[in-house]
């Protein structure tokens, strides 16, 4: 009885900790993102849940964007997908395939639209293969 008064506390206890470390999709996105394929073209995400699209340092659009487990038809539980809508009310859905995952500096989504596969990257210099 003693080592389970001491193992369930334990438990809790790292559990905490682990996801205290783990920051959500929604802060992970925050900032440059570059395309991989085409580094002219670039991503800023805000806090305030809006998105720039710039174009050889010109801002070619700017969304709202939400993050959730569904958009339009698309729904997962264990998916994540981001919703962008432009000024008119057009919604454009991607599934969310990484984020900054273990601070390695990609964002892996997928057009929902055609299945084509997006990669951003957030440091200039970081090459990714295609």
């Amino acid at each position: 009885m003693k080592k389970l008064l001491f193992i369930v506390p334990l438990l809790f206890f790292a559990s905490a900790i682990f996801a205290q470390n783990q920051d959500p999709s929604s802060k992970r996105i925050l900032g440059n993102w570059y395309s991989n394929t085409n580094r002219n073209i670039k991503w800023i995400f805000t806090p305030d849940g809006k998105v720039y699209n710039y174009n050889n340092d010109r801002m070619s659009v700017m969304y709202k964007y939400t993050i959730s487990n569904s958009c339009q038809n698309f729904s997962d539980d264990t998916a994540e997908f981001i919703t962008l809508r432009d000024k008119d009310g057009n919604e454009f859905c991607f599934r969310i395939n990484a984020v900054n995952e273990n601070k390695k500096g990609v964002l892996s989504l997928t057009n929902l639209s055609n299945m084509q596969p997006l990669v951003f990257v957030n440091d200039l210099n970081l090459k990714i293969a295609p």
